[in-house]
């Protein structure tokens, strides 16, 4: 992918994922559709994967620091206990997995986008 494209590709996603969170928290979204969520982490995991890809040029980092920066994102919503649910509870840990497996999701998609589009 052409590196101006590639920065321009990324910025809109990242920006998209900056609105779509500071409106799920504004309006509530997050917790009035269900789906809101995995949007918003699904679209996360495309614009980290897209970052890492930009920054390091070699996709075999993509889906492993897209992961990494999920678990920190879930340890930030630990420490200003904005989780949704009780922490450490059953609907905290499913939506923990939830989470990182939309994350990871978005990161596969990337990483497969760039490689068969060599």
């Amino acid at each position: 992918m052409h590196t101006l494209k590639l920065a321009v590709t990324t910025l809109v996603v990242l920006l998209t994922v900056l609105v779509l969170h500071l409106q799920g928290i504004e309006y509530h979204l997050y917790m009035s559709y269900w789906y809101y969520d995995i949007i918003t982490h699904f679209l996360g995991g495309v614009g980290i994967a897209l970052s890492v890809f930009f920054v390091l040029k070699n996709p075999r980092y993509i889906i492993p620091l897209t992961i990494v920066a999920g678990i920190i994102w879930e340890l930030f919503e630990i420490y200003y206990n904005i989780t949704g649910s009780k922490i450490w509870s059953n609907p905290y840990y499913i939506d923990t997995i939830k989470d990182l497996f939309n994350d990871t999701l978005g990161s596969v998609f990337v990483y497969l986008l760039i490689k068969y589009k060599k």
